[in-house]
């Protein structure tokens, strides 16, 4: 694959030979930089599915199973002889990178009535950033919902909501964590709160009463995570309209009145000899931003031209024994 590049005017680069479309990309530095850096407000999915590029858009990753961790081997080396050989059993994993990609396109019209170019293109492509993250967030939240990526699915025995203490979330995390962490070796270092479950949580009596002992404070996040002991808490706060282009908005939540708990180590750019429950593998190529913004020539036909947003992700499970879900927060079980 050849991705040599030059440079055309406004500082859009073509790579030759991209063969990840069959044709040249014509790659609008600037506005791929922007979209980079920007955030869809609320959203949590590559905090939990956190990217990790890989250089092919189909191969095999390595896969170490949570046996080769903590392992109690012998070391003790009698005089003249070899030290003990140990390795680790890695296994392998597929992958496949899919292409999700949306085109946002620029009429005559739209250039010529516009006070500038540059905002219709620059808005266009965060419309579309908006569109193609928000069905990530779908996708991760289908993933972690299911029961078969997570390695237990709790459920309260008193609401979260009760009163008089009755629900005490901290009990019931701590709990579930020290579960997670006596049957994998690894405590969870990461949650992520639903909007209700969060809402639940920094009301809730026994929380307050821990965090504010005499009483006038409404917890932080900071504060829950040094209540509970882990590394990072988001809380996700997104939403998603079901409803199609020119409707009454119908909104709704990724994630509601739940709990997601799980490991992942530090350094998550890549991928190393440390166990993580899940990662999003994201084809990327040198000198290429890994969620580029292309500009598309001018259509005579349709008196318009087009930019597109394009990425290639597989959002992968790599050990659900990692993971727990804490379900039904306001429901007695």
């Amino acid at each position: 694959m050849e991705t040599k590049a030059y440079t055309l005017e406004n500082d859009i680069r073509v790579w030759k030979r991209y063969d990840a479309t069959g044709r040249d990309l014509h790659v609008d530095v600037p506005m791929s930089q922007a979209i980079m850096n920007y955030r869809t407000e609320g959203l949590v999915g590559e905090f939990i599915f956190s990217v990790v590029p890989v250089s092919k858009q189909t191969n095999l990753i390595p896969y170490f199973p949570l046996g080769e961790f903590l392992r109690n081997e012998t070391c003790e080396r009698a005089p003249g002889t070899e030290a003990r050989i140990v390795r680790f059993d890695v296994g392998t994993m597929a992958y496949a990178c899919k292409n999700y990609a949306l085109r946002f396109p620029m009429t005559i019209e739209d250039r010529e009535n516009a006070d500038e170019v540059w905002n219709v293109r620059q808005n266009g492509a965060f419309l579309i950033t908006d569109c193609l993250r928000i069905r990530k967030e779908v996708r991760c939240f289908n993933s972690v919902n299911s029961s078969t990526n997570v390695s237990t699915i709790f459920k309260p025995v008193s609401a979260w909501n009760a009163s008089a203490n009755a629900g005490n979330p901290y009990i019931d995390l701590t709990n579930a964590m020290n579960q997670t962490q006596d049957l994998t070796g690894f405590r969870p270092n990461k949650l992520v709160f639903g909007q209700t479950a969060w809402r639940t949580f920094y009301t809730n009596s026994a929380i307050c009463a821990k965090l504010y002992p005499h009483g006038g404070g409404v917890p932080t996040l900071e504060q829950a995570k040094q209540l509970l002991q882990v590394d990072e808490i988001r809380v996700a706060e997104g939403y998603y309209n079901s409803a199609g282009k020119g409707l009454t908005a119908s909104l709704s939540k990724f994630f509601d009145d739940a709990v997601l708990g799980f490991y992942q180590p530090a350094g998550q750019g890549q991928l190393g000899p440390k166990p993580r429950a899940y990662a999003t593998l994201r084809w990327s190529v040198p000198g290429i931003p890994n969620m580029a913004v292309e500009a598309l020539p001018y259509d005579a036909y349709k008196k318009a031209e087009f930019i597109e947003v394009g990425v290639y992700d597989d959002e992968k499970v790599l050990d659900k024994n990692l993971a727990f879900m804490f379900k039904g927060v306001n429901s007695a079980q």
